[in-house]
């Protein structure tokens, strides 16, 4: 089958399609470069407004020269298809980098420093994004940051040679935008300046420092209730190790009204820059106890599930056999009667359920507080399962010697694997 060919482009591989358009990958047959092509769908192509709209990202895009903003080689037109021309962006979505592995504070920050420094470039040319979400920043392999679609972009008049170019959202009451990183004045079909970029940023850094949308509902309504009268929950909460100062930063960019926000995303960028250097030197100067096994944190999650799985199945077959387990445990000399070698059982086999379905539901729903609740049990936890882990040998009568020591190996092992499972999970810093 015969690859298609648009103008001198070569379609390699569809990118990604959305409600309104398609990015392909291709290859420019003149200069022999790979690009990325935005086009209308074919059923959108006719659309006065959308065509409009690529227009509109066409000049905003032109207009910025940044390295963290994607940019525009080419606006063409072949036959009744119009396009783009970008630089081929070879990364992940910053959505997709975070599933992949939820990022250090360090980290996000800063991505966060050369985003904002992006935004406050565009902002500087008069353009304002409207569209920041996590899905139109870039996350390249060598870790640059790259804004992409300015598909909702507005122009603004900066000087005599900027035009304002008319979109759709200059109608009163439009809507146009993803809800969950709207502003306030967004969401009430406002004009919008530049400090609707600010809320968005913020929501964002909230987002990706806690790992939780400070926002969302159950439903749009519901998040766009959020947004429009809620206040987002302490970033402490979630975030252990984020300073106040973070989170001062964040609610003056989550401000309902734009007058007590950032009034510049350069001044935004500033104080970005100012907690990173703060912690990347203490960071620097502290040893941390910060550890990863080369896995994913999903992996690592369901290991550690895994395993107090097998010691619920454990617990739950000593006390159907508790009256056996005790007869044996009786016949050495050294050891209780039968009914207190029986009671001892039912105690440890019971505190043991209770602990392991307790670390089951908070490592399950991702409690942000898992980590630091294990390592205060895990002292508790050395005990009760140092106890397990010998049982095998009592059991040698029974069953092979060699057997019982392998058994009591395993158990050993699993006693200190929980624990480097949960410090590669929930990563410790040390804060003295």
């Amino acid at each position: 089958m015969s690859t298609p060919i648009l103008s001198r482009y070569r379609l390699e591989e569809k990118l990604g399609e959305g409600g309104m358009g398609i990015v392909y990958r291709a290859f420019d047959l003149r200069l022999g470069r790979t690009v990325a092509l935005k086009m209308l769908r074919p059923e959108a192509s006719a659309n006065i407004s959308l065509r409009r709209r690529l227009d509109v990202e066409a000049r905003a895009a032109s207009s910025l020269n940044h390295p963290s903003i994607a940019t525009l080689f080419d606006f063409e037109t072949e036959g009744e298809t119009a396009f783009l021309v970008y630089e081929f962006v070879d990364g992940q979505t910053l959505r997709d980098r975070e599933a992949e592995r939820p990022l250090e504070l360090l980290e996000v920050l800063s991505i966060f420093l050369k985003l904002a420094e992006g935004v406050a470039a565009a902002h500087e040319a008069g353009i304002i994004h409207r569209d920041l979400k996590p899905e139109n920043v870039m996350i390249t392999r060598d870790g640059r940051v790259k804004i992409l679609d300015f598909g909702l972009a507005k122009l603004q008049r900066t000087n005599a040679d900027v035009t304002n170019i008319p979109t759709a959202t200059t109608t009163p009451g439009t809507i146009l935008g993803t809800v969950a990183y709207m502003s306030p004045e967004q969401l009430e079909g406002e004009a919008v300046d530049h400090r609707t970029d600010v809320f968005a940023l913020g929501t964002m850094l909230y987002e990706f420092a806690s790992k939780k949308h400070p926002f969302k509902g159950k439903s749009p309504s519901s998040t766009i209730g959020n947004i429009l009268k809620d206040e987002p929950g302490d970033l402490s909460r979630w975030a252990i190790t984020a300073p106040a100062g973070l989170e001062r930063v964040i609610r003056r960019c989550l401000r309902k009204r734009r007058e007590e926000r950032y009034q510049s995303v350069r001044d935004l960028a500033v104080d970005i820059e100012d907690i990173y250097r703060s912690l990347s030197g203490f960071t620097q100067s502290v040893p941390t106890s910060e550890f990863r096994l080369p896995m994913s944190r999903n992996v690592g999650r369901g290991l550690f599930l895994a395993v107090q799985i097998g010691y619920v199945v454990l617990y739950g077959a000593a006390l159907y056999h508790v009256e056996a387990i005790g007869l044996i445990l009786s016949d050495f000399p050294f050891f209780l009667p039968k009914g207190a070698c029986i009671a001892t059982i039912l105690i440890a086999a019971m505190c043991g359920v209770a602990v392991r379905l307790y670390l089951l539901s908070a490592v399950g729903f991702d409690h942000p507080e898992a980590g630091p609740k294990f390592r205060r049990l895990f002292p508790v936890l050395l005990v009760l399962d140092s106890f397990w882990a010998s049982s095998p040998l009592f059991l040698s009568a029974r069953i092979r010697y060699g057997v019982a020591l392998g058994c009591v190996a395993l158990m050993a092992y699993l006693v200190f694997s929980q624990r480097t499972l949960i410090d590669s999970i929930y990563p410790q810093r040390n804060t003295a």
